[in-house]
């Protein structure tokens, strides 16, 4: 039966990832779950919602070996409570876990056997590709704002993760794409690590891909960022089903979206018939404030009357109230009208770090490109808006 002592500091981050894997709503109490076993003088911690599994292990002071499963939520909120640095559990009659310092507290949890856990899927060991964990979180962070939420939309609830190979350099080019059928992000990176990892032999275009239609579920995605944050290598593989993700001592399998991602490339105009400069600090304030006239928290409709050098902006809901604010550009076209939800560009503005990015369009009906010089790599697509103001 499972005996150990523990340090507080060593198991709150893996219980902390672990508990936000687990699905709350489910009705198997069994992955609501956390599974403690001992292997090797080492504490291993999984959690699963069966779309997602994870695995963990922190140095412990074993004094038996054993296993059980006991609520990820409660087992997560006393630990993190407990005031002492140092704690001790052990595994008592009926598969109960208790926590104590002896002779100062003592917490016992209901647990259920450990063999009714669902088994932790074969992790490969060949072919896994290096990756920074800054670029993962940075491709991430600026895609997966724009993943749809419309069930319907299947193969558009992930982000795409496509990582190709260079033939001129060698170097590896690692590309996330997502999109909710009104907007979508595009980011890529492009990174020197090698790999073992083989080409597909059936793809015949310039670069060589290693990831070919890899959707990443939302869920799937942010627990890649969470493990990303603790080293600065992550490890990647993936199969038909599977993507399979590691750092020094955590894994991570994710069931990836069975569908076909649209062809992103084809929805990117290559045209470029208006080009305006702005300044994404003011422009992003602007919006931010005359979308708070917007009793809608997705869509925020507003207008921009464009001419040369300045741009008008107003809400396009006038029940509870309106709003106009001009701002400064760069633009020397004809003058034009757009509409948009506000809250695409926003979404879009505040991931991006320049000071000053570029709206490019063709005419009122095509998609708006916003993009900038200090954000390489990055492009977000907006579809307009034909609005009748009320």
């Amino acid at each position: 039966m499972l005996k150990a002592s523990i340090e507080k500091n060593q198991i709150i981050p893996a219980l902390s990832k672990a508990q936000s894997i687990v699905d709350k709503k489910t009705i198997m109490n069994i992955i609501n779950n956390v599974l403690l076993y001992s292997k090797d003088s080492e504490l291993f911690i999984e959690a699963t919602d069966l779309e997602i599994s994870f695995r963990t292990h922190i140095p412990v002071e074993m004094k038996e070996e054993g296993s059980i499963t006991v609520s990820a939520r409660k087992l997560y909120e006393i630990v993190k409570e407990i005031p002492f640095d140092t704690f001790n559990i052990d595994e008592i009659e009926n598969t109960w876990l208790k926590l104590y310092v002896e002779g100062q507290a003592e917490y016992i949890i209901a647990g259920l056997p450990s063999d009714d856990f669902p088994e932790f899927g074969k992790f490969p060991t060949e072919g896994l590709i290096g990756i920074p964990s800054e670029t993962l979180k940075f491709l991430i962070d600026r895609t997966i704002f724009s993943v749809s939420y419309d069930d319907r939309k299947y193969a558009l609830s992930g982000i795409l993760t496509e990582i190709q190979k260079k033939t001129d350099t060698g170097k590896l080019i690692i590309r996330m794409v997502s999109s909710d059928g009104h907007r979508l992000s595009l980011a890529e990176r492009e990174i020197e690590f090698e790999t073992d990892a083989q080409p597909d032999k059936n793809d015949t275009s310039a670069e060589d891909s290693i990831f070919q239609g890899a959707i990443l579920p939302r869920k799937g995605a942010g627990e890649l960022k969470r493990l990303a944050e603790d080293e600065k290598t992550i490890f990647l593989k993936r199969d038909e089903k599977f993507l399979y993700a590691e750092n020094n001592n955590s894994q991570l399998i994710i069931r990836l979206i069975d569908g076909t991602f649209p062809d992103y490339k084809a929805i990117i105009p290559e045209d470029k018939e208006r080009f305006i400069q702005f300044s994404r600090p003011v422009f992003l304030g602007a919006l931010k404030r005359i979308s708070i006239m917007s009793s809608d928290p997705v869509f925020k409709g507003i207008k921009a009357k464009i001419s040369e050098n300045i741009m008008e902006l107003e809400s396009i809901e006038k029940k509870t109230g309106q709003a106009q604010e001009i701002i400064t550009i760069k633009y020397s076209g004809k003058p034009f009208e757009l509409a948009f939800n506000a809250k695409y560009m926003i979404d879009a503005l505040q991931v991006m770090e320049s000071q000053d990015a570029d709206l490019i369009m063709n005419d009122d009906d095509s998609p708006c490109i916003i993009k900038a010089e200090d954000d390489p790599g990055f492009l977000a697509l907006i579809m307009p808006m034909t609005i009748e103001e009320e």
